[in-house]
C-alpha cells in the first residue's frame, strides 16, 4: 500500500472502523498510520538532507519520523526531555526509533514541548535540516494536509456519528475538510481530545476550505486525573489500539450511549518485536 492508496472501511468486532493503521512503509515495521502517511508527504514535498524531531518518551512520533527517515536515506535527530539514557534505553518509542537508525539525545532537563522545539529548531538551523514540528503539523502545508488526510475520507458512508481522537488537531481538521469536500453526510462528529484544546487551530484550519462546522468536543485531557502518559489498553477485533490515542478515545466511546457510529483507527500500537530485537542486539 502507498501512501497515495485509500485504506478501507472495514467492519470489526462489531465497529465499523476507518483502518488507516492499515498503512505502513516497511513489511512489519512497526509504525503505521495516518500520522506515519502525513510525515512521508511533508519529507517528500520539502526533499531535505536530514531531519529533526522532538517529542515526549511515549509519542510515536519518534519511530515515524526515524522510519521516513530511513526509508528516504537521510539522516534523523530525535530531541527528548527530562529523562535519562537508561530510560530511553528501555523505552519502547525511542528504542524503536533507534532501530530506525536515528540519533537520539537528551536536549534539556525539562520535557515541555516549547523548550524542546527551541532544541530542535537550532539543531535543525545548524545542520540546514528540516524541522517535523510537534503533531507532524501540517498547518502551513495545506496541499500535504488534504492529500494526507482529507482525501483519506472518500470512502467514509453517511452515517449518524464519526467518532476520532484528537491530539495536535491536523488529522481532526484533516477529517473535517474531507468530509466537506467529498459531501459526506455525518450527523455528528465526536472529537475525543488527549491533549489540550485545538478547537481553535481546527476552526482555522477548516475555515479556509469553507468546511467548519460544529463538533461534539469530549476533552480527556481536562478531566480529573487524566496524564498523556498513562496507557489505556483496548483491541477492537484483533486491532491493538495505540495506549496513549485511540484506545482513551474507544474506551470513551465504549462508556458513550451515541449508538452506532464509525470510528476513524489513525494509527495502532506500533509492534514491539522490533524493539526487543534492538535491546537483544544493543
Amino acid at each position: 500500500m502507498t501512501e497515495h492508496d485509500i485504506t478501507p472501511v472495514q467492519r470489526i468486532g462489531g465497529l465499523l472502523c476507518k483502518r488507516d493503521d492499515l498503512y505502513t512503509l516497511f513489511e512489519n515495521n512497526g509504525v503505521n498510520g495516518g500520522k506515519l502517511r502525513q510525515c512521508v508527504m511533508l519529507v517528500d514535498k520539502v526533499n531535505p538532507t536530514g531531519v529533526v524531531t522532538y517529542c515526549s518518551i511515549e509519542s510515536p512520533q519518534a519511530p515515524i519520523t526515524a522510519a521516513v527517515a530511513k526509508s528516504r536515506n537521510i539522516p534523523c535527530v530525535i530531541v527528548y526531555g527530562g529523562t535519562s539514557r537508561e530510560r530511553l534505553e528501555r523505552s519502547e518509542m525511542p528504542v524503536l526509533a533507534m532501530h530506525y537508525g536515528a540519533k537520539v539525545m537528551i536536549g534539556a532537563r525539562t520535557g515541555r514541548h516549547n523548550v524542546l522545539h527551541a532544541v530542535a529548531e537550532k539543531i535543525a538551523r545548524q545542520k540546514g535540516w528540516f524541522l517535523v514540528q510537534y503533531g507532524i503539523n501540517l498547518e502551513e502545508h495545506g496541499d500535504v494536509l488534504l492529500q494526507a488526510v482529507a482525501k483519506q475520507t472518500v470512502n467514509i458512508p453517511d452515517c449518524e456519528n464519526l467518532v476520532a481522537v484528537c491530539g495536535s488537531g491536523i488529522t481532526a481538521s484533516g477529517i473535517l475538510i474531507g468530509l466537506h469536500m467529498n459531501n459526506i453526510k455525518v450527523k455528528n462528529i465526536h472529537l475525543v481530545a488527549t491533549a489540550p484544546d485545538r478547537r481553535e487551530l481546527i476552526k482555522k484550519l477548516t475555515s479556509r476550505y469553507g468546511a467548519f462546522r460544529e463538533v461534539e468536543y469530549h476533552s480527556l485531557y481536562h478531566t480529573k486525573g487524566f496524564r498523556y502518559e498513562d496507557q489505556a489498553f483496548e483491541h477492537i477485533g484483533g486491532v491493538v489500539l495505540h495506549p496513549n490515542y485511540e484506545a482513551k478515545a474507544y474506551r470513551w466511546y465504549r462508556h458513550s450511549d451515541i449508538g452506532e457510529s464509525v470510528f476513524w483507527i489513525t494509527g495502532a500500537k506500533p509492534s514491539v518485536k522490533i524493539t526487543r530485537l534492538h535491546r537483544k542486539e544493543g
